[in-house]
């Protein structure tokens, strides 16, 4: 009887080949069938027989380069990847259909195509390991993420790159030290699994899960490639994982509050160490804030967001934390006013009203004390009187019928506009203290810094929105729909204008062209001028962790850097980017406006727009302004650029570059 030979398979799965198990060849195959794991196959580069042009389509359908996981969305293109949209990928299904689209349009495509919705998580787990050394001070070719080991570092963490934009927690309890996470790659064995039991630490609580989804987001600095598909890919699912985790655990932790199952305090404390003056009642709170920002900058899901604001703000109210009194924790005040605020942003975004105003009687908690040697205007109530601003000029466009298709047209409304743009004015001029200052060093100097910034950037954009329209006629820019602005596709028509509109708005045309004008420069210097992370600002002592140098004010670059340069340098936590759309629209509009003046010889029209306009030099002044207002659109695509890690932020960034390059195409 002749012996029968076992001969190996032509291919063998990742984790057969990592971890050196027979494999079967067979999908899944049993080895990864009986030990649960996923079965995914890779071609080997090793030596074998010649493969046919037969065999050449089979392994092209069993791996599917990174390069290829969108092709609508390539890494050069805003450095984000979105797998959401329905486009055919090459190398699956029909080999020849890879050639059906253009590289050169996939690209044009890509520019222009932003980010919608929920994305893909498919990628060829192979790509995300090979054998390598990754030593811990050189730059990591395959897809990295950053993670910390300690609720300790988290908290840390939190301080640099959160706290400034969202000031969720009291001030640091521990001296703060350089940030060093820990570079994390999943083993072999593991490539494509997104799992915690992946990870080398898990955060203890709600709300270190939900930090963890945000800081996840950041790419760490030893990261070659950042913006690469799969080391996008890595990021996204890994950032969901905590995020849904968080989402998890915080619902259990309010059904404990609830039905007063709540553990003891001091082992609680022990057991998360995170900071020792937010009592853990006050997490799911803060988880909720937290996960309703991370949902509008990673994802733009506005009603998502808005579920987490309205799920925060009624957890503190069921915890009773709007009427508290002058002796309330800081922590509380925070937990309470960051949720309020976090549901006015919703609502301003949404353009709806909000299930509760800062206003209610029944709300007694005192402001936070942000508690910094800056001698200002207090920046808590300053923000949300700037976001209360903003939903006036709302409730305004739904007057007019610009908004909702509901117009109401009381008598008084010119006088409510005239109202409106003062009052939104006069409020800028408050916030305009926090322009000149010089970059602080500490966490609540930073804080009360970019707080009053953000106030600064958010009334200036309520102006322009409020005269928008009367400037521009919302005549279409972007080809996608960004923030409230009216996109080339959109289906729905342009907004119908009352009759009455020019007899209700109290401005000309000019005069409105003029207030887009200097409010869009004002947020572009605010954006140039706004403090970016310093993760190595601190040293590490080796006993205390005091820090033992200061950070002077960073230089402004005028330049922009490139996708992968700027996602390597941390940027904000970009709630608040709308703005920047806002501004470059105004901006493009007027960049428009005045070069057709100058082709037609007819810039006498372009005169309100030029300071001391003359005949004589009027081209120069004209050209002179044109350069003023392209160095601010590059500053607003310069500070978009630093926050491209997050993929709703992307999707601007890319719709504002495809414009900028039609624009300046030279």
């Amino acid at each position: 009887m002749p012996r029968v030979t076992n001969h190996p398979v032509k291919a063998a799965c990742l984790a057969c080949r990592s971890s050196k198990t027979r494999c079967d060849g067979q999908h899944p195959c049993k080895p990864c069938f009986e030990r649960n794991r996923g079965c995914f196959y890779r071609p080997s580069r090793r030596g074998g027989p010649r493969r046919s042009t037969k065999n050449d389509k089979e392994v092209q359908r069993m791996s599917v380069p990174c390069s290829s996981i969108s092709s609508s969305h390539p890494s050069n293109s805003g450095g984000v990847l979105n797998t959401h949209q329905t486009s055919h990928i090459p190398g699956t299904g029909d080999p020849d259909s890879a050639h059906e689209t253009d590289p050169s349009l996939r690209h044009i495509i890509g520019l222009l195509t932003p980010f919608s919705g929920e994305q893909n998580l498919s990628v060829d787990p192979g790509l995300l390991w090979s054998s390598q050394d990754t030593g811990p001070s050189s730059e990591i070719e395959n897809p990295v993420l950053r993670v910390y080991t300690s609720e300790e570092d988290i908290a840390n963490a939190y301080y640099i790159y959160i706290h400034p934009y969202l000031s969720l927690l009291p001030p640091p309890v521990e001296p703060q030290y350089e940030d060093k996470p820990k570079v994390f790659q999943p083993p072999p064995a593991e490539a494509g699994t997104v799992d915690q039991s992946c990870l080398p630490y898990w955060p203890m609580s709600s709300l270190t899960l939900a930090l963890s989804a945000i800081l996840s987001l950041i790419p760490p600095p030893q990261d070659m490639h950042p913006s690469g598909e799969c080391h996008v890919w890595m990021r996204r699912s890994y950032a969901r994982l905590y995020a849904q985790a968080a989402l998890n655990s915080a619902e259990k932790e309010i059904d404990d509050l609830v039905t007063h199952r709540i553990p003891d305090t001091n082992s609680y404390s022990q057991r998360v160490s995170f900071h020792c003056e937010v009592p853990f009642q006050l997490h799911p709170v803060l988880a909720l804030i937290a996960l309703s920002i991370y949902e509008y900058c990673q994802y733009g899901n506005v009603s998502r967001m808005r579920t987490r604001a309205n799920q925060a703000i009624t957890t503190a109210m069921d915890l009773g934390l709007h009427r508290l009194d002058s002796t309330a924790l800081e922590a509380q005040r925070r937990a309470w006013w960051s949720a309020v605020s976090t549901l006015y942003h919703t609502s301003v975004v949404q353009v709806s009203s909000p299930i509760i105003t800062a206003h209610d009687p029944r709300i007694t908690t005192p402001y936070p004390v942000l508690k910094a040697s800056i001698d200002g205007p207090d920046p808590w109530p300053l923000l949300l009187k700037a976001q209360e601003a903003f939903l006036s000029v709302s409730d305004v466009l739904v007057a007019l019928g610009l908004v909702h298709k509901v117009s109401t047209e009381p008598e008084d409304l010119p006088k409510r506009i005239y109202q409106l743009d003062s009052h939104i004015m006069s409020l800028a001029a408050e916030s305009e203290f926090y322009m000149g200052l010089t970059r602080k060093n500490d966490a609540e100097g930073l804080a009360t810094q970019c707080m009053g910034s953000i106030a600064y950037v958010v009334l200036h954009s309520a102006r322009i929105r409020l005269h928008r329209f009367r400037a521009f006629m919302d005549i279409p820019l972007f080809v996608e729909k960004h923030c409230d602005l009216t996109a080339i596709n959109d289906k729905t028509p342009y907004p119908e204008v009352s009759a009455h509109f020019e007899a209700m708005f109290p401005f000309t045309e000019q005069q409105s062209s003029i207030k887009c004008l200097k409010s869009s420069l004002a947020v572009a210097r605010a954006f140039r001028n706004l403090p970016c992370p310093e993760p190595s600002s601190l040293t590490e002592s080796p006993d205390t962790h005091a820090p033992s140098s200061t950070t002077e004010a960073p230089t402004i670059h005028h330049a922009a850097p490139t996708a992968a340069s700027a996602m390597k340098s941390p940027g904000t936590i970009p709630f608040f980017k709308c703005a920047a759309m806002q501004a470059s629209y105004s901006l493009f509009m007027l960049i428009h406006r005045i070069r057709a003046a100058i082709a037609s010889d007819r810039l006498s029209v372009c005169y309100p727009l030029i300071a001391n306009p003359e005949p004589v030099t009027e081209v120069q002044d004209a050209r002179r302004l044109l350069e003023e207002l392209r160095h601010a659109i590059e500053c607003l695509k310069y500070s978009l650029e630093m926050d491209v890690a997050f993929e709703g932020i992307a999707a601007m960034c890319r719709g504002l570059n495809a414009v900028y390059l039609s624009i300046f195409s030279s």
